[in-house]
């Protein structure tokens, strides 16, 4: 009897605190690209052209089928929650080619500055970190631990460009950038006592990209892919 007070003390838990992350990713997005897109219309929104308005709508979908799916299994709605999952087979890569032609057809479209480098090494690697993480969550979908925080991490993982809307310096961003996972950190040293290896993995990939960012970004090789990028 006790062990089953503990158990549905922590899917309590559970079924507080990662629709709260959900919810938190969704504002971040809104507030990064309210004015750009959501208040705009959305559809109706005057972005550069269709590449855009396509990646935009993807990635939009994708915010909301994380919300919706940290909500159906709050709801204990386990099997519309794996049935819906099915559909993330089909965005997670669509994200990652829509976000490299996106990056590649900003970089083409922006006028040449010293920013350029890292933004495209910024870019490219929230995307592998973005894939790596939710791939490694659907692979680990009946492991409803480690499941829960990898899709949550990995999300986080592509919250740059909405935080770099808010026009708080580059530093700063990085900052919260990093900041986000800990709140995953604070909740597993809260409610297990330790910090889950899924979330300890994310954590660390995410601060190795923040840290080294700027220097990597500053390697010659960068430069020659921004120009071949812009001739192509």
């Amino acid at each position: 009897m006790a062990t089953r007070v503990i158990a549905r003390g922590k899917l309590r838990s559970d079924d507080i605190f990662f629709p709260a992350m959900a919810l938190l990713i969704l504002g971040i997005v809104v507030t990064g690209f309210g004015k750009s897109y959501f208040l705009a219309g959305m559809v109706r929104a005057k972005l550069p052209n269709g590449l855009v308005q396509v990646h935009g709508a993807v990635f939009v979908l994708w915010i909301f089928l994380l919300v919706t799916q940290a909500w159906l299994i709050a709801a204990h709605k386990v099997k519309w929650h794996m049935n819906l999952g099915m559909l993330s087979l089909a965005l997670v890569p669509s994200m990652s080619i829509l976000g490299v032609l996106t990056l590649f057809d900003f970089l083409r479209r922006a006028e040449p500055d010293e920013g350029a480098e890292l933004l495209l090494v910024g870019d490219l690697e929230i995307l592998l970190l973005f894939v790596f993480l939710t791939s490694w969550g659907f692979l680990a979908r009946r492991d409803t631990a480690s499941h829960k925080r990898l899709m949550i991490l990995g999300t986080m993982a592509i919250m740059g460009p909405a935080i770099a809307r808010w026009d708080l310096g580059i530093p700063v961003a990085l900052a919260i950038i990093f900041a986000l996972p800990l709140f995953v950190v604070a909740y597993d040293l809260w409610i297990l006592k330790r910090i889950h290896r899924t979330t300890a993995v994310a954590t660390l990939l995410t601060a190795a990209w923040v840290f080294t960012l700027g220097p990597f970004s500053k390697l010659a090789f960068w430069h020659q892919c921004v120009n071949w990028i812009r001739h192509t």
